[in-house]
């Protein structure tokens, strides 16, 4: 099919592929390695414009133009985006020290409760140096703190840390647009110097507080994970499930229930509306004479405003709102109110807002899981012949099906795992969720007023323990959970075009997209995985046989939360880690060992065996400075280059060491920070 056929065919559906292009400038942002000033991506933009005005009588040029203006469009919302944003982060490690601030987020967890600071006063700290806003790890259970007080405490503090491998979790970046320059924790308790300011949003930290502990009060101390659990459907906080249950909600493909996200916004909107609509039914004057489906609309948005205000409104919560706002203004309009349409103008409100959303595993695995199903059920047709209990079942199976395929290659990319029973676990779980646990949760808001929560509490309680009951079975099975190495970026994004063709494009070009779906698997399985990883002090190293898939790591006491993490990216989940005095040749000096490439690799421990090491290693690693004279190495990774540079992954082949640093990757950007 010639080019301009294609473009004449798929005319009608170009407004879908608008989200796409904008989040290609964004991504292209994103991946820079050095800053530029805002007017040059502006000046970009207005010339494109400009260009795509004038040629709007020559449809292909005018589309080709149109498509690089929308991709700027999404460069600039990123670039303004981070400038609005302009943290202010921490530059080193500092403390302990005395710091004073203003309570802006409570999150009580099992282990004590996370404060997020602003307006703070560090002493001691140039005033350059202070951080936007600082979360601090209070070790303690018993604060009674507010949001909106004045609190000040004696802490440790330190930089939002950096990727722990080159391609990991940008923490750094996360914490940047959140305005979040430093982490810390508390030396003891804090204490609290002035009351909060009463404020709207204020009320809503009240109002979770108050539902937190009427939870805690109907659940007795034999039940904490099940209250645990409703504290997390109806005040979005996990921080209080413990890990033992979320490790199991997580293998059984079930984190998403406890995400506030589309299902939970959706379903309080439903609810809300049938209720409005099937009480105004029951009056004939207001029935018979006014639009009482819009009013139940007009009513439904509210209701998810209430909710998602309550729950925090974090992002995925506000995407789901304006998701759900698109389909109930589709209602009040008299327009079709599901569509691929309405999923794409939630996108792009999303993108051009907060542009960063798009690097996160919600967005991708969201919009992923809806765009999926929205386009799968445009184009099926109902089967009125068969019994309705047998076609929900059957939706449901078809739901899952589709959601976990599609959702799969992010949940692989960011968490280095997926779950092989997850369809049959929310073939159980989504009826309990959404016919039980969150009517009953919604109940048990309507009669706190009253102070009868506390039975309806209980009911739902008897859910909550069934799903717990479905989770742990499921994550009990051989092969709950399957670990996959890491896959390269350009695999993904090649997988997310290909399903975005197959979705989106109605002429036989669409099965193209499962060409490029194969491509990304093959490039997966054909990008080699580093053989090793160091994280930028040089106090964890790790190893990886990839001739029996062994890993051996430098010391196995300290930083498990970094050695799980290589272990998942090398699709090693599970396997039992062994020390470098288990494996190498080591002595006091450091150990030592010769890669089946017939390399010499020398971690080096002590300034005096580095001259002798310079001498017989084809790659020296040490967390020390290496003198001048060390020329003998192939490749040399010492204090300098894990200071200035970041963790480093290292691939050894016949021909060469090559080394890459999580700077060669992320560059200088406002959100980076370094070591001097």
């Amino acid at each position: 099919m010639h080019i301009s056929n294609f473009a004449l065919q798929e005319k009608d559906h170009f407004f879908l592929w608008i989200p796409v292009l904008l989040a290609a400038g964004i991504a292209f942002y994103f991946g820079m390695t050095t800053e530029i000033p805002v007017w040059m991506g502006l000046t970009c933009l207005a010339i494109s414009g400009v260009t795509t005005y004038y040629l709007r009588h020559y449809y292909i040029v005018f589309l080709s133009s149109l498509i690089v203006t929308i991709v700027f469009a999404g460069f600039s919302c990123a670039q303004l985006r981070t400038y609005y944003v302009a943290t202010n982060i921490l530059p080193y490690s500092f403390g302990p020290a005395g710091i004073q601030g203003r309570i802006v987020k409570a999150s009580p967890s099992a282990k004590g409760i996370k404060l997020t600071l602003d307006n703070l006063q560090i002493s001691r700290l140039r005033a350059n140096h202070v951080p936007t806003r600082l979360r601090l790890h209070v070790n303690t259970t018993k604060s009674q703190v507010k949001v909106g007080q004045w609190v000040k405490a004696r802490a440790m503090l330190k930089p939002p840390p950096a990727p722990s491998s080159p391609g990991g979790f940008d923490f750094q970046r996360h914490a940047y647009f959140q305005q979040i320059g430093a982490i810390g924790f508390s030396y003891g308790g804090i204490e609290i110097i002035e009351k909060n300011q009463p404020s709207f949003l204020h009320l809503f930290d009240e109002l979770r507080s108050l539902i937190q502990v009427r939870i805690q009060s109907a659940f007795d101390d034999d039940h904490k994970v099940v209250e645990s659990l409703a504290i997390a459907f109806l005040t979005g906080n996990k921080q209080v499930i413990d890990e033992e249950t979320h490790e199991a909600v997580r293998a059984a493909g079930l984190a998403h229930l406890l995400a506030i996200s589309g299902l939970h916004i959706g379903l309080v909107s439903t609810i809300v509306f049938f209720v409005i609509r099937f009480t105004l039914a029951h009056i004939p004057y207001l029935a018979l004479r006014y639009p009482i489906k819009k009013w139940a609309a007009f009513g439904a948005i509210f209701g998810a405003l209430f909710f998602t205000l309550l729950t925090g409104a974090s992002v995925p919560t506000i995407r789901a709102f304006i998701m759900c706002t698109i389909v109930l203004t589709g209602v009040l309009l008299d327009r079709k109110a599901i569509s691929l349409r309405t999923v794409a103008w939630a996108a792009i409100v999303i993108l051009m807002f907060f542009p960063e959303s798009l690097l996160g595993a919600s967005f991708q695995l969201s919009f992923a899981a809806v765009i999926a199903l929205v386009a799968f059920y445009e184009n099926r047709r109902i089967d009125y012949d068969r019994h309705a209990s047998i076609r929900y079942v059957r939706e449901i199976l078809n739901s899952s099906l589709i959601a976990s395929c599609a959702t799969m290659p992010f949940a692989a990319y960011h968490f280095n795992r997926i779950t092989l029973w997850g369809i049959g676990a929310n073939l159980l779980a989504i009826p309990l969720t959404v016919f039980w646990i969150m009517p009953l949760g919604l109940l048990s808001l309507a009669l706190m007023p009253f102070g009868l929560e506390s039975y309806a509490f209980k009911i739902m309680g008897w859910g909550i323990d069934a799903l717990l009951w479905v989770a742990k079975t499921t994550a009990a099975l051989p092969y709950a959970q399957v670990s996959i190495p890491a896959i390269p970026t350009s695999s993904l994004i090649i997988m997310t075009l290909g399903g975005l063709m197959i979705c989106f494009i109605r002429s036989n070009w669409r099965y193209s997209g499962a060409g490029l779906i194969s491509l990304a698997l093959i490039l997966s399985l054909t990008t080699p995985k580093p053989d090793i990883l160091i994280l930028p002090d040089g106090k964890l190293s790790a190893l990886y046989n990839q001739n029996n898939n062994t890993i051996a790591m430098s010391q196995l006491r300290h930083s498990s939360y970094v050695r799980d993490n290589w272990v998942r990216r090398w699709g090693e989940e599970g396997q039992p880690l062994q020390s470098f005095d288990q494996k190498l040749a080591c002595d006091q000096q450091g150990c030592s060992f010769t890669h089946k490439t017939g390399k010499r690799i020398v971690f080096n421990k002590q300034a005096m065996a580095l001259e002798e090491d310079c001498l017989q290693a084809n790659l020296l690693i040490t967390p020390l400075t290496s003198p001048t004279s060390c020329v003998g190495p192939d490749s040399l990774i010492d204090a300098h280059d894990l200071n200035t540079k970041g963790a480093h992954a290292v691939y050894v082949d016949e021909n060469d060491i090559h080394i890459v640093s999580v700077k060669d990757q992320r560059g200088q950007r406002p959100w980076t920070v370094y070591g001097k």
